[in-house]
């Protein structure tokens, strides 16, 4: 945002006219017509600059308005456009040297800072990026933009309440924004105001119909609700939600470019082949390849496409005529249908939700090898998983510090890691809490399988172990952040996608320790009864 036209004299007042006006084509020629006759003209070349920095030519702009500052033009207003065209081309380092420059000459230029909060929030940079935001909005404050992104970088640093309070200084500004809207109800959702976080979804669908993120948050919220008939449907625009405020993995979410049909549910599959594949994480794969056994039950021949290291346990699933792993060659297929697609397609109502399990199994020989390591069964014995995926967006808030589970240990009872890894910070409070690590024997999920056989409860953060035990059928406890994900619902202590689940939520953000001492009571009366 710098694109103002230089002060200039009256002979060149047609060629900004022009340029004003949105008439490039114009203002170009009048300007290069300037430059013939006096190549060293300062403003004609940034005039020149403007021109082509307005249409997108950002390399060409840049030569210009060095040859700008080279003819005499330092302005502050040269390098914050400099720095634009640095930007455009995701050079950010050198955009934050020209406005450095810049805001040396306008420290109080509101616009400069903002810019400058952009560059610094695309290096991810974050904290630096606020404090340009905060200098812009004390500059600058009716600038919608500037508390926009001001909230964006506030929910990354983690400080959601300081974010809602900047969105909602945004919105007063511009109350016709669906962006704002939609990236409002995003922050409501998560501080747990689902009925204004919907409000604002609607709000910005109202303004905008085809808004991607205003429709994913739409199916979050409706979705965490229990609406899973409108929840489902919203969830389809998951491809078109750029700004997913979780998803670091965006890659994943993108829509596959298959040259067959995609399937929701309104062909007959019968005699055909479908492919499903995966495109979050591991545990929507386990949580959801439940329904590859009924497309088989409609006659298809599915082709499961799955991460690596779930490909030995899936082929446990019934109906799987094909498992395969990313990465691997497809074959021939009919039709095709992303993973979590598939509630939709069967129109998966909340009390229709397919909640049979087991629907997977772990390999007794592997299982023998686990009880081999273990020893005689003698005490009570715990599976435990309290750190996710550090890739994912939302793995602070979901993990704990196995420290701050203390309180859940007891005596007479064992402890094993269902973890594949323990995170570097925990492995002394591993080794004093006396949680036993067999990682060296766990090569994938069907290896976690077979431990979580010789056990008799697994207790879990949401991540990938708690999905596994709820397939298997295990007694399984998830421990739960304060606004937990959409597929655990709200303030309910069961779940409706594993039977054999109990669900532990913390009544207060990042408080670990209250839960672990629920956690650690109720075992230890599960303890006292199985004595």
């Amino acid at each position: 945002m710098r694109s103002s036209p230089p002060p200039k004299p009256a002979g060149h007042q047609t060629a900004f006219t022009a340029l004003q006006a949105g008439r490039h084509d114009e203002s170009e020629r009048l300007l290069r017509r300037l430059l013939r006759a006096n190549a060293d003209d300062a403003i004609a070349l940034h005039g020149l600059g403007l021109v082509l920095m307005q249409t997108a030519r950002h390399h060409q702009a840049l030569g210009f308005f060095d040859r700008a500052e080279r003819a005499g033009d330092s302005s502050s207003l040269l390098h914050g456009n400099r720095a634009t065209c640095l930007s455009a081309q995701g050079f950010y380092d050198a955009a934050i040297v020209s406005l450095d420059h810049a805001l040396r000459q306008a420290p109080q230029d509101g616009v400069l800072h903002f810019n400058r909060g952009n560059a610094l929030m695309q290096l991810r940079r974050d904290d630096a990026a606020l404090d340009a935001f905060d200098a812009a909005v004390q500059f600058a404050p009716t600038l919608a933009q500037a508390w926009q992104n001001r909230a964006t970088v506030l929910t990354r640093l983690g400080r959601v309440e300081n974010a809602l309070t900047a969105y909602d200084r945004a919105v007063a500004l511009s109350p016709n924004d669906a962006e704002l809207y939609a990236n409002r109800a995003g922050v409501l959702d998560f501080l747990g105001a689902r009925a204004a976080a919907l409000r604002d979804a609607d709000r910005a669908l109202a303004l905008a119909p085809g808004n991607g993120l205003a429709h994913w948050n739409a199916a979050l919220i409706c979705l965490a609700q229990g609406d899973y008939a409108r929840g489902f449907a919203e969830f389809e625009w998951r491809f078109d939600a750029d700004n997913a405020r979780w998803l670091d993995n965006a890659a994943s979410m993108r829509r596959p470019n298959f040259d067959k049909p995609l399937w929701l549910g309104q062909e007959n599959i019968a005699g055909k082949t479908l492919l499903v594949y995966p495109e979050q994480g591991l545990g929507d794969t386990l949580q959801f390849c439940r329904y590859v056994t009924l497309a088989a039950d409609r006659g298809a021949s599915v082709v499961l496409m799955v991460q690596p290291p779930l490909v030995r346990l899936l082929r446990t699933l019934a109906g799987t005529t094909t498992v395969i792993a990313q990465g691997d060659a497809v074959g021939a297929f009919d039709f095709h249908t992303p993973m979590m697609s598939l509630p939709h397609a069967f129109g998966t109502q909340l009390q229709s939700v397919p909640a049979r399990t087991p629907y997977l199994a772990a390999d007794p020989a592997r299982t023998a090898v686990f009880a081999q390591h273990l020893g005689p069964r003698t005490q009570f014995r715990v599976g435990l998983a309290w750190s996710g995926n550090p890739a994912l967006k939302n793995n602070a808030v979901r993990s704990a510090a196995l420290n701050d589970l203390a309180g859940l240990i007891l005596s007479g009872v064992t402890y094993v890691s269902v973890q594949k890894d323990i995170p570097q910070a925990d492995r002394d409070a591993a080794q004093r809490l006396g949680v036993l690590d067999l990682s060296d024997l766990i090569e994938d999920f069907a290896d976690t399988a077979a431990l979580m056989q010789n056990l008799d409860l697994v207790i879990s953060v949401d991540s990938s172990p708690a999905h596994l035990a709820g397939a298997l059928g295990m007694p399984v406890w998830i421990l739960l952040y304060h606004t937990a994900e959409w597929r655990w619902l709200m303030d309910r202590a069961d779940s409706p996608w594993y039977p054999s689940a109990r669900l532990f939520r913390q009544t207060t953000p990042r408080d670990w320790h209250r839960v672990a001492a629920t956690v650690g009571a109720a075992l230890d009366k599960q303890k006292s009864e199985r004595a």
